[in-house]
């Protein structure tokens, strides 16, 4: 095999995996919530990775290193002050917005959240 079909192969194989975990979870989730918040029954150490994930990607990859290439290795202040940062907004705000959240009518996301918790019918 060349090295073009092996890597045609595995392309194909992933697609398959990829589609695959993608029914098996489509037909898993049964409402809004189950799709965007998991069902609420994440364990912590999930959540906490999804959430990183989605929040720092871009800029721990590019916009970090980027910085530290254009203003130095002071910038690496930035990657430490934005770790201890996220570990005190986890360990003093989520589980607190994890309750509250539930009691302002099962709110989805932090407009939601805000939107019901202050009774704010603007759509701001």
């Amino acid at each position: 095999m060349s090295d073009q079909s092996v890597t045609l192969a595995v392309v194909i194989i992933y697609f398959i995996i990829v589609i695959g975990v993608g029914y098996y979870f489509y037909h898993r989730s049964t409402n809004l919530s189950d799709y965007i918040l998991g069902g609420r029954s994440l364990n912590p150490y999930v959540t906490a990775l999804s959430a990183q994930a989605s929040d720092m990607s871009g800029w721990l990859l590019m916009g970090l290193p980027g910085s530290i290439y254009v203003a130095g290795m002071g910038q690496v202040w930035i990657g430490i002050g934005l770790a201890i940062g996220s570990y005190l907004a986890w360990l003093f705000i989520a589980k607190r917005l994890r309750i509250y959240s539930e009691k302002a009518k099962n709110s989805l996301t932090l407009s939601e959240y805000f939107e019901n918790r202050f009774h704010d019918d603007t759509g701001a």
